[in-house]
């Protein structure tokens, strides 16, 4: 008990002596960039000042291709002229749609060398949700690679009943990742090659103040599309200060005292943990070895091949390390220098059996939503605190921190509750879940408003004000956690109308409006399953659906063609987010389940009664009470519905199997 409160006091310093570093690092970004000079490109341009000496070192690696500091800047600048002379100036929104690769990489980063704003969007968006997430950010120009031009070309130059309100210029880039597109191109759509680009100068690294874009440290530079309570993705603001606060290595105690060679085989689309992981690499003249898509086959055999020493994950990837066999190549599972998890969503199952079986002793668990002006970290070298995102001692909770709290909330409505007397917000009690918010505080704080129609709406919505004292301002994080007597802070779940599934956060409403399309679908209503009480990892959707009078003699062969369905029709959903579970609803007198139904507009409005009715069925889960329900369930992803029988559901609450 006593090495316990030792270990607690030591770790509330540490965590007390970074948020000070914090402070003096934000107030010598001020002495260097002054207020118009915050250009996020400053991360890898700092390399340029000391180039003599770390810039042949290596800076990006992808499956074999290297380049050096050097190298990486003048790629970099060879992009932005090519951006430039197309007419991309400073604050020109510009969407990727781009897989990981040098291409992703190079375009990121030049756009950031000229100031224009990336918006880069989730390439397993279908034709609409790219049209949206376009037109929502006001982008001029998209930008995609060879092996995606299909999906645009579907989304702008296929048959459709009207032309898209939005239309911006589409440039392909192929930097040799893949195989280039081998039809004719439509009118405008402009072929980039990187290797005709102009051979680069001894200016094209440089980055002189005169040139450098006037870019204030509240002004976005970048877009980040997040899931959307009223079913199409929301667009949030990065500003430019809180991106140069990423660099900030000394944020994260001792992960980067040595240079790291970072594992990267998150799509860089998701953008929260990859732009915390990337600039702290770079700023310490590591290495970033980029993978085109995490492979369970190939994850250490790549870990072994690059010499990496720090890989990023979610929780869902270490959970398919954990569960994948034994591979006969490597009968020593832990010959590898892997010495640094970092990521988030780490259930406490998987995190035992990962440091275990592999021997990766220190693991780092991050939580921060897209929205979020804070971090939490639980930084860990046994397993102590297994699953938790932090971990506060004595210190930390009475004075140590004044950015983050948990505040009571009514988890049925969304309430934020007030104390009465005061009218200010109650801070949860010990073991007691609420919902997370952060603090506002300028200068660097700025809310990461939503942008386009509707988001000064959305924005003020998840904007609180007078919480603790008059005039003081937090952002709502939509998520559920909770703090337990020893000061470990847990996340639950996601609140409102949305869930997470393999480190996508899914809005229920999004899948109902694609639901509510099928022509024998009468009702829908969408809520999640948690799966950790019987081993599994987070949550799995759920559709209850009713069928129209007319549809029910036909109701077994739209089941077993409703994955392929979800996937395929013009307002499609990525395959993440199908519902795992389908509820087939008998014929009830339930009023309220009416209240759940989607149609059309209706989906926007979110009651009291549609959210009790989701929780009733979310808690039955997927053993329905009631005869006249049936249950059907994907065992496979793209196998398509089959009913869940009695037998396959004692198996899943035994938990034997992969899901």
């Amino acid at each position: 008990m006593y090495m316990d409160a030792k270990y607690s006091v030591s770790s509330d310093l540490a965590q007390i002596r970074s948020a000070r570093q914090a402070q003096k690092f934000a107030q010598s970004l001020f002495e260097r960039h002054g207020q118009d000079d915050w250009s996020f490109y400053h991360i890898v341009h700092a390399s340029h000042a000391v180039q003599d000496t770390v810039g042949a070192d290596e800076a990006l690696q992808f499956e074999g291709r290297s380049w050096s500091y050097n190298e990486f800047r003048r790629e970099i600048g060879r992009v932005a002229e090519a951006l430039s002379h197309a007419g991309i100036t400073n604050r020109t929104v510009v969407c990727l749609f781009m897989d990981n690769s040098p291409e992703f990489i190079f375009t990121w980063w030049a756009l950031f060398k000229i100031g224009a704003i990336p918006a880069p969007i989730n390439t397993k968006f279908k034709a609409e949700h790219i049209r949206h997430c376009a037109s929502l950010c006001e982008a001029s120009f998209l930008i995609c690679t060879t092996e995606l031009w299909g999906v645009i070309r579907e989304a702008y130059h296929g048959r459709h009943d009207s032309a898209p309100s939005h239309r911006q210029t589409t440039i392909i880039y192929d930097a040799g990742t893949y195989v280039s597109p081998l039809e004719s191109l439509p009118d405008g759509v402009l072929y980039w090659v990187h290797d005709k680009f102009p051979p680069a100068n001894p200016g094209t690294d440089d980055y002189p103040k005169s040139q450098r874009p006037k870019i204030g440290l509240t002004m976005p530079v970048q877009y980040l599309f997040t899931s959307g309570t009223t079913g199409l993705p929301k667009a949030v603001c990065y500003p430019a200060g809180f991106c140069l606060m990423l660099s900030n290595h000394a944020r994260w105690p001792g992960m980067f005292k040595t240079r790291r060679r970072f594992y990267i085989c998150l799509p860089m689309f998701h953008g929260t943990a990859q732009v915390a992981a990337m600039p702290a690499t770079l700023t310490t003249f590591g290495t970033v070895i980029l993978a085109r898509r995490f492979s369970r086959r190939e994850f250490w055999a790549d870990c072994r091949k690059y010499n990496v020493n720090a890989i990023l994950y979610i929780g869902e990837m270490l959970r398919y390390l954990v569960q994948s066999p034994p591979d006969p190549n490597f009968p020593n599972e832990k010959d590898h220098n892997v010495t640094l998890a970092f990521g988030l969503g780490l259930a406490p199952t998987a995190w035992k059996a990962f440091r275990e079986r592999f021997g990766v002793d220190w693991i780092v668990e991050y939580y921060s939503a897209t929205e979020s002006t804070t971090s939490l970290t639980n930084s860990t070298r046994n397993n102590a605190g297994n699953g938790k995102v932090a971990h506060w001692g004595p210190l930390m909770r009475r004075f140590g921190q004044d950015a983050f709290y948990i505040v009571k909330a009514d988890l049925v409505s969304g309430e934020i509750l007030r104390d009465p007397k005061t009218g200010f917000c109650i801070q949860a009690e010990t073991n007691e879940l609420g919902e997370a918010i952060c603090r506002i505080k300028s200068p660097i704080h700025r809310k990461h408003d939503y942008i386009g129609d509707g988001g000064a709406e959305a924005t003020e919505k998840k904007t609180l004000w007078d919480v603790f004292n008059k005039g003081d301002e937090f952002f709502r994080l939509g998520d559920a956690l909770f703090m337990d007597t020893d000061g470990y802070i847990s996340f639950s779940d996601r609140l409102g109308d949305t869930y997470r599934v393999k480190g996508h956060n899914i809005s229920t409403t999004e899948v109902e409006n694609c639901l509510s399309r099928h022509p024998d679908i009468a009702s829908v209503n969408v809520y999640a399953i948690p799966m950790n009480q019987y081993g599994y990892e987070g949550q799995l959707g759920c559709a209850a659906i009713e069928f129209h009078a007319g549809s029910c003699d036909r109701a077994d062969k739209t089941l077993s063609g409703l994955e392929q369905w979800m996937m395929s029709s013009e307002h499609g959903i990525p395959g993440y987010a199908i519902p795992r579970f389908l509820r087939i609803i008998g014929n009830r007198s339930d009023e309220a389940l009416d209240a759940g139904s989607s149609h059309g507009k209706e989906t926007e409005r979110v009651s009291t009664i549609m959210k009790k009715v989701k929780i009733a069925l979310r808690g039955e889960g997927f053993t329905p009470v009631g005869r006249k329900d049936r249950m059907y369930w994907i065992e496979k992803e793209g196998s398509g519905y089959v009913p869940l029988v009695d037998a396959t559901a004692q198996s899943l609450r035994m938990g034997q199997f992969r899901l």
